[in-house]
Order: structure tokens, then sequence, then C-alpha cells
């Protein structure tokens, strides 16, 4: 097996798990103090991990990526993490869940027309059919679903802002996975995912607390954090599965497999989602919904096996 495959698998898992305890978190304090706490302490976890991993220790961490590196995989954070996330919370805060959820599907085709420039991927007909097949089935399932977030009024910002703040989330997670991946193209082989996961975090940390610097206390946010027990339980969670394993296993997932592919993989997270809910939260879900579902995979199929058609 592909070890991209079950690299993308284990991201959806882990993401899976990341977005009930952000989703926890976020209800019990402020989602951009949420967001920002989440990455810093993704970059602590990630610095001491990645150190015992490599056996370096810390100055060696900062010294050892090249130029190339830092330039590429810096640039992934800023726009996959900083921006994209920026973009992506203030999209939920105006649109609401369900509505911020169809966006998403712009991420897959913003990897592949990004690698078609930046490294030189290209895509058979084939894959594109699977790739619509999967994006139409997500569709189908978020359109199914009904919504009873209270944030869904349009009353909390300006529409038209919410749809293009929605659609630049899901752009800029699309081209963060294909600019990390360039960054690849300037390593060695052994090169860990989970090292350049850490680039991504230190830059996309920096960039965070410059752009929010403005707004909240640095050190007020992060004893309101920590100081109540039940959203530090779930950021931390959250944290664990969302950017330490599962930004460092979609990284690496990029790295064997075409970034616009992985990218359709890691939409499925609605339907993990929705799998999840009705498994362990005894959810009741419409029948569309699980048609939506099969329709998804069975596009990731014909996505994987592509180049046998």
């Amino acid at each position: 097996m592909n070890i991209g495959y079950l690299a993308a698998g284990i991201t959806l898992v882990s993401w899976t798990v990341g977005t009930f305890a952000f989703t926890r978190a976020s209800q019990l304090a402020n989602p951009s103090s949420v967001n920002r706490v989440r990455l810093l302490f993704a970059f602590i976890i990630l610095s001491i991990l990645t150190c015992f991993y490599l056996r370096i220790n810390p100055i060696e961490l900062f010294t050892t990526p090249n130029f190339e590196q830092y330039l590429w995989f810096g640039i992934s954070g800023f726009i996959g993490l900083t921006l994209g996330d920026y973009f992506a919370f203030t999209a939920y805060s105006i649109l609401g869940g369900r509505r911020t959820s169809l966006f998403a599907c712009f991420a897959p085709g913003a990897a592949l027309f990004a690698a078609y420039f930046l490294v030189g991927e290209r895509i058979n007909i084939a894959g594109i059919i699977g790739m619509s097949i999967s994006i139409s089935g997500i569709l189908l399932l978020v359109l199914s679903r009904k919504e009873h977030n209270a944030v869904e009024s349009e009353h909390k910002g300006s529409f038209n802002k919410g749809i293009l703040f929605a659609a630049l989330g899901a752009i800029c997670q699309g081209l963060g996975l294909v600019l990390a991946k360039k960054g690849f193209s300037f390593s060695e082989n052994n090169f860990s995912p989970m090292y350049a996961t850490w680039v991504r975090m230190f830059s996309a940390s920096f960039f965070v607390y410059i752009m929010g610097s403005f707004n909240v206390p640095f050190w007020k946010e992060l004893k309101d954090i920590i100081g109540n027990k039940k959203v530090i339980h779930a950021l931390l969670l959250g944290t664990v599965f969302g950017p330490v394993i599962g930004v460092s296993f979609s990284l690496l997932a990029a790295n064997h497999l075409d970034a616009s592919v992985a990218q359709t993989i890691f939409t499925l997270l609605p339907a993990s989602v929705l799998f999840t809910s009705v498994i362990f939260f005894k959810e009741r879900v419409p029948f569309l919904s699980y048609l939506a579902v099969i329709i998804s995979i069975l596009g990731v199929i014909v996505l994987v096996w592509r180049n046998n058609f």
C-alpha cells in the first residue's frame, strides 16, 4: 500500500478527533483565542518531539533547516495556517458551519491549480472525474444536514464578507499544502514531515500573534485559557490530534501523493465526522447523508485507481 494513502487516512482520523475537541473548546472560549493558543502549544509540543526524535538540541532545531526550507515551509504555514484559519474562523462567525463547509471543496481545485505551476504535477481525466464525484458527495452531505448552530445568523457580519472569507480559507488550505510540498523538493529524502510541520508551526505561531497582538494581551489570553480546565483539556486533545499528528501526516501524504489527490481525501472530513457522530454520539441523520458519504467514497476510489482506467 502506498504510504501516502495510509498517511492521508491517519490524517483524516486525527483531524476528526481534533474537530470535536476544537469545537468543544470554541464553545467554551473565544474561538480566536483558541486558535492562537493551539498554534502556540502545537509549536511547543513539536519542538520537544522533533528534538527528541531527531536527537538534536534546541539550537540545532533552528539552525538545521536551510533557507529554502524556511522560505517554503514558512510561507506554507503563514498561508495555510495563519491566513487560512483566520479566514475560516471569521467565516464561521458570519455564515455558520454548514455554509462555510460548502467552500471547503475549493481546496482540491486550488491544490491542483497551484501544484501544476509550482511542482509540475499533472492529473488525468479519470482523476478529475474522481475528484469531482467526491466533491459532489461532500456538497450533498453538507446540504443534507440540518444546521442548528446559533452563529448561522447573518447579522454577525457582512454576508458577502463571509462568502469571500470562506472561499479564501479553503483556497489557502489547498495552496498551503502545495507550498509545503515545494519545500520538500529542496530537502533531502530523510527530511522529516514532523520537522517540516515544526517550521510551518513556527511561522504560523509567529504571524498569528503578530496579527492578534493588538487585540488581546498575550499573558491574559493564555491565563484565561489555561485557567479553565474544560477548555485546556479539549484544546490539548485537539492540538495533539490536529496540528501535531494530523498536519504532520498530511505533509507525509502530500510528499508521496499528488497534492490535489491528498487534499481531496482530506475533504472527506465531514463524512468522517458524520460517522463518528452516529457511532459515538448516537446522532440521527437522514438517508441522504449516507448516500452522500457513499458517493464521496466512490469518488476517492476512482481517484486512487485513476491510473488503471
